[in-house]
């Protein structure tokens, strides 16, 4: 039987719309500094698409270390006593930076 490398067939087809069809949050947590937060998966998907679980947590950075390298988004479906108690992160507002760039050239 061949070596199986990344993602079956199903853990691709699982997209973020098809989570939030389901009801399920994202949990992205740091392994470095073992901090975790939760997210609504519509709030994902106006900032990543609908993408796969295995490529939301290139678009997110550690708050806490700073690291990108040791993040890891997961799904989670949460239970009839996580209600009123679990925290969930909301998507208040989406800013755009404007950097400018400068080029020197000769009058």
């Amino acid at each position: 039987m061949p070596e199986q490398n990344g993602l079956t067939r199903q853990q691709r087809m699982h997209t973020l719309s098809k989570a939030e069809d389901t009801g399920q949050i994202v949990k992205i947590d740091c392994m470095f500094c073992r901090i975790a937060h939760r997210y609504r998966c519509r709030d994902l998907l106006q900032l990543c698409g609908d993408v796969a679980i295995d490529e939301i947590a290139p678009h997110f950075r550690c708050e806490k270390c700073g690291n990108k390298d040791y993040l890891r988004a997961i799904f989670e479906l949460p239970w009839g006593h996580d209600i009123g108690k679990l925290c969930v992160r909301k998507l208040v507002k989406v800013k755009m930076v404007r950097k400018p760039v400068w080029k020197d050239d000769v009058l």
